[in-house]
């Protein structure tokens, strides 16, 4: 059973279509969007496949739907950051986005399985992340907080990156440093690094 899926929720209409949400999540996260059936999605559920089809018309219908999903989660995220200035906001940014991934792992491993995937809507899902950020960057920029010279689309490019970029390396993390990249230990070095990069960078000129 995927993350956040009870079996003790009583099976309303509404019940089964988050189950099925959440089962597909999970195993698109997993396997890859190719790779999961729509029988093991409904099996996953604990619902008859008839139901995809009732919910969201197919499976990409379901996947169109986990889109919509995970992005307003980020869209939160960033949003609750933007009410603050600067390295704060950032800083918060990866602490709220911590948290998310203790209470949603499986979101952010599907976005990063459905990138390196290319699935139908992994070109839109990158679009649609980018958004995110240029809104971010230029929210900056108009309170006065971006240096004057600064590319904001690289800016914006480079904070996708920052997001994806502990979730690609999540599978080998333990091996290579002993630690999971979410590990409090390990995001507050991170975080503290990222600072330093958008701030003042780390190489001598």
């Amino acid at each position: 059973m995927p993350q956040n899926a009870t079996e003790t929720a009583p099976t309303t209409q509404l019940n089964r279509r988050q189950r099925l949400i959440l089962a597909g999540r999970h195993l698109f996260a997993e396997k890859g969007y190719s790779a999961a059936g729509v029988r093991e999605i409904a099996a996953e559920a604990g619902v008859s496949i008839g139901l995809i089809r009732t919910h969201f018309g197919s499976k990409a219908g379901l996947r169109e739907e986990i889109d919509r999903q995970v992005i307003a989660q980020i869209e939160d995220l960033c949003s609750r950051a933007s009410e603050h200035l600067g390295t704060e906001a950032l800083d918060l940014l990866v602490e709220d986005a911590v948290e998310w991934v203790e209470r949603e792992r499986d979101a952010l491993l599907y976005v990063r399985a459905a990138l390196m995937e290319k699935t139908p809507g992994s070109q839109a899902l990158l679009r649609q992340l980018l958004e995110i950020m240029r809104r971010f960057v230029a929210l900056n920029r108009e309170r006065g907080l971006l240096q004057d010279d600064v590319d904001e689309e690289w800016a914006a490019t480079f904070l996708v990156i920052d997001f994806l970029g502990p979730a690609v390396l999540e599978p080998f993390s333990e091996e290579e440093f002993g630690m999971s990249m979410y590990h409090r230990e390990m995001v507050k070095r991170r975080s503290a690094f990222m600072n330093r990069v958008v701030t003042r960078g780390f190489m001598k000129s």
